[in-house]
């Protein structure tokens, strides 16, 4: 299987987009085919999908929307309108292609930035459909109403209306299903999915018609699994995410920690048939805080894993892995919307076609805790130190090989 070298992609200081204020206007006509390392919907009805690839010093875009009229879409810090990032296109009923780089204060049209730094590549629009292709540097320079694009995980917004604005300032404002955010990681290696040799097996995770409750806008659920049955050892060898395309902006993140205790059987068959409980809450049994290990993390935004094709997870404890695996799964529901069912997970890769290293995974930083708070209005900066005297007594002498790093953390982490 093979896995893409890749150095992680860091904005050029020096390198600013050039100023593309004379673009607008450009004829409209068949794009080239290109081949997108990446791709999204963004709505939950198909009608918004986001194509991209990052390159060393831009990132290029394309939006391909079920609409005849305009096109919105935007970088933000938190979700919102405000302080957004805007790039906002049409394709005229003459054929014409207009595309603007814009800014957002707030709730109220999307005003033209005076420094146009997302270049219009070409587009065109047919019965159903517009096409928009751009793209921008990491880093524009513009250090006013620009948001700078890096590494950190982009809350993604967008928006569409079935009409053309009337001029570049005056145009309707879009409906309100017609528009939303996603949290994208747009440096994110593609993710290489090749067609598997027979002895690869998939093992979906997944939870059981979990019913959010409409008085939670957050809901950490956890649930106990247990490996296949295996006659001798296997590695998982990687993982996607199974989320209901109906749930996409209600699953924030799912994690699998490995259980450890001795006579595991007796302290988890039991919990097998049981659908669930909600995390870290008085209900949840004491013999689930014991699985702590992280076997598997997946957060908004990310596409998966597929391990390099020396490498795997160990599966069963006899094995050096864990037979029975907790799965937590965290739901948002910010708008308390009622009859939420939800029955996501994710898709594990295994093969008993052993490879030449076991792996682990190390989480680091500060533990989850409700004990972790942080006094309103307050700057605060948490600190969760892997301290020398535990790298020396887990790691090996010769030290270990990381292939794969990910950062984790809500909206008020930066």
């Amino acid at each position: 299987i093979p896995y893409p070298d890749f150095t992680p992609l860091e904005p050029i200081v020096e390198a600013c987009g050039a100023d593309r204020r004379n673009q607008s206007g450009s004829t409209a006509g068949s794009l080239p085919l290109m081949d997108f390392t990446h791709r999204v919907m963004l709505d939950q009805s198909g009608n918004y999908f986001m194509l991209w690839t990052p390159l060393e010093s831009n990132i290029t875009i394309e939006v391909q929307v079920a609409t005849t009229g305009y096109v919105g879409l935007g970088f933000s810090p938190n979700g919102g309108m405000k302080g957004a990032d805007i790039v906002m296109g049409w394709v005229d009923n003459s054929g014409n292609v207009f595309l603007h780089d814009r800014y957002s204060n707030g709730h109220e049209p999307p005003s033209v930035d005076e420094s146009q730094d997302a270049e219009l590549l070409g587009g065109y629009q047919n019965d159903t459909h517009t096409v928009l292709r751009f793209s921008r540097s990491w880093n524009t320079c513009d250090h006013g109403p620009d948001y700078q694009l890096s590494g950190d995980t982009v809350r993604v917004i967008w928006a569409y209306n079935n009409e053309d604005p009337f001029n570049m300032t005056s145009m309707q404002q879009h409906k309100f299903d017609h528009r939303g955010t996603k949290s994208l990681y747009l440096q994110e290696p593609p993710l290489i999915r090749t067609n598997f040799n027979e002895d690869v097996k998939t093992w979906d995770i997944l939870s059981s018609n979990v019913s959010i409750p409409s008085n939670l806008k957050t809901l950490y659920w956890c649930k106990i699994f247990k490996i296949p049955s295996l006659t001798r050892k296997n590695q998982v060898i990687g993982y996607v995410p199974v989320i209901e395309e109906r749930n996409l902006a209600h699953v924030h993140h799912i994690l699998l920690y490995e259980c450890h205790l001795p006579d595991s059987g007796r302290h988890y068959e039991k919990w097998l048939d049981i659908d669930g409980r909600q995390c870290y809450g008085p209900n949840m049994p004491v013999s689930w805080t014991y699985c702590s290990s992280t076997f598997v993390a997946w957060g908004i935004g990310g596409e998966g894993q597929i391990y390099p094709d020396n490498v795997g997870l160990p599966m069963g404890e006899e094995h050096g892995g864990s037979t029975y695996i907790l799965m937590e799964v965290h739901y948002d529901n910010p708008e308390l919307k009622p009859d939420i069912v939800d029955s996501s997970g994710v898709r594990i890769y295994y093969t008993d076609r052993l490879r030449q290293y076991d792996a682990g995974i190390l989480m680091a930083g500060h533990s989850i805790t409700p004990m972790q708070i942080i006094p309103p209005n307050r700057k605060w900066l948490s600190i969760g130190p892997c301290t020398g005297s535990c790298t020396q007594k887990e790691f090996p002498e010769g030290g270990i090989r990381v292939f794969e790093g990910i950062l984790h953390s809500h909206l008020l982490g930066s």
